[in-house]
């Protein structure tokens, strides 16, 4: 298996800073859940597979619903979404769930590829790829 992709349907969470409680730190609970949706969607998506060696590419797409208070033109030219969560928190919480499951180590993503759009469904998808040798960018 060279490509694997799957969904995560819901609000996208994004990676955030632990927090504290005194001098114990904690993740906090909607992050831990979130991860727990994305492991649990990459094991299904695997099948029993082991994860994929070699130099991966990530693709990563979060989808967000168009806020409800926006004016209906607005609305109806949304397209990106320039807004919080920061792309790289989005891909930190990703990469960071599917370890050990789609790939044997982060460090193997060479190509990172992170969009954040608008549209009626929110969710994430991912995909992961192996690059083949010889592969230019």
């Amino acid at each position: 298996m060279s490509f694997i992709a799957f969904n995560i349907p819901g609000e996208p969470i994004a990676f955030a800073r632990s927090g504290a409680n005194g001098k114990i730190h904690f993740t906090p609970k909607r992050q831990r859940d979130f991860m727990a949706l994305v492991k649990l969607a990459a094991h299904k998506a695997m099948d029993g597979q082991p994860p994929l060696a070699g130099p991966i590419e990530l693709r990563i797409r979060a989808v967000y619903r168009v806020p409800t208070s926006w004016p209906k033109k607005r609305a109806a030219g949304a397209r990106w979404r320039t807004s919080k969560p920061d792309a790289d928190n989005i891909a930190k919480i990703v990469s960071d769930a599917c370890n050990e499951i789609l790939f044997g180590d982060v460090s193997q993503i060479a190509s990172l590829i992170v969009q954040k759009t608008y549209g009626p469904i929110a969710g994430i998808t991912v995909s992961a790829a192996i690059l083949e040798c010889g592969e230019s960018p």
